[in-house]
């Protein structure tokens, strides 16, 4: 360690090679310590690797994400609010073994599927009863539909969109496994206008990993052609692409959202399958680790019990 005064100031920070504080007015220098202590413990890795997943899914979700909770700021605070409200989720999907989440391998940076939060706020929940009706893997298309119960005027289906005044918009997002591994993420959005046909009322826009949308209107059921940006996996269905909807309102220079949260059962890879990909060290004896045994002598002879090791890989008498 080394004192020092230089012209050029009292230094902070670090070095590739050394370390810089202040100490009463005086500058200390450290040789900088490269690695530390990692014991990679059980329980930091189960949390490294829900950190892991989660931030995979805000990275390919971020051009939704990070401006999606109501009353919250874009940027930085929503994805405090995504990252916050989807470990909740995770960690519960871990403990019962539901299927709600797929868990990122250690090292792997892609999405998975999960029942993700991706809004919150005060609007009713958007297109409640819209579905993904068909899959076509060779075409790189999804379809979704949205069958009315009613009349089926532009009324109608704005209220199914949750868009109540002209300016409002209905942003559905789609996941969709990807043919080169992980989960794609994109979204399309209508914004409610004035025109005499319900095709006319909304306009549509695009973003993430979809190409571009399609809608069609008759015999009071809406259907959205969507065209994706990468190919899907052999194995698509209906079954695993996933879709949810956002209402958004400006009121008094402010954003309303409705919330929303994707539907997913039986994601892959399982908790267990993930963890087992993580380098997790060995457990601390004094936290719970090792081999629990019966020391007592059940036939009472007196003789003193034999010792048992937590290391042992040899069976006892009657294994």
């Amino acid at each position: 360690m080394a004192k020092s005064s230089t012209f050029f100031g009292l230094r902070r920070g670090s070095t590739k090679t050394h370390t810089f504080s202040v100490v009463n007015g005086k500058q200390i220098t450290k040789d900088r310590m490269e690695g530390g202590k990692d014991p990679r413990t059980l329980s930091q890795m189960s949390q490294r690797c829900m950190v892991a997943t989660i931030g995979s899914a805000y990275s390919a979700m971020k051009s939704i994400c990070d401006h999606s909770f109501e009353g919250k700021s874009a940027g930085m605070p929503c994805m405090r609010e995504f990252m916050s409200s989807n470990l909740k989720q995770i960690q519960i999907s871990k403990e019962y073994d539901n299927g709600f989440f797929g868990f990122n391998n250690y090292k792997e940076s892609m999405l998975k599927a999960g029942s993700y939060i991706i809004s919150k706020g005060s609007l009713p929940a958007a297109l409640v009863d819209a579905e993904i009706d068909s899959v076509n893997v060779s075409g790189k298309k999804v379809t979704l539909t949205l069958v009315l119960t009613t009349n089926g005027t532009t009324a109608e289906v704005a209220e199914a969109m949750g868009c109540k005044y002209f300016g409002d918009m209905c942003t559905v997002a789609v996941m969709y496994p990807k043919a080169l591994g992980g989960y794609g993420f994109g979204a399309v959005r209508f914004t409610y206008q004035s025109g005499e046909t319900v095709l006319e009322s909304f306009s549509v826009a695009v973003i993430g990993d979809i190409a571009g949308a399609t809608p069609t209107f008759s015999a009071k059921t809406l259907k959205v052609e969507v065209r994706l940006a990468y190919d899907l996996t052999e194995g698509a269905t209906t079954d695993n692409t996933y879709m949810t909807a956002i209402t958004s309102r400006k009121v008094n220079g402010s954003w309303l959202r409705s919330p929303a949260q994707f539907d997913v059962t039986d994601a892959t890879p399982t908790f267990a399958a993930a963890i087992s990909t993580y380098p997790v060290g060995q457990e601390r004896f004094l936290n719970g680790s090792g081999v629990s045994s019966s020391t007592g002598n059940s036939s009472g002879s007196g003789s003193s019990p034999t010792p048992v090791s937590s290391n042992s890989d040899e069976p006892g008498e009657g294994d």
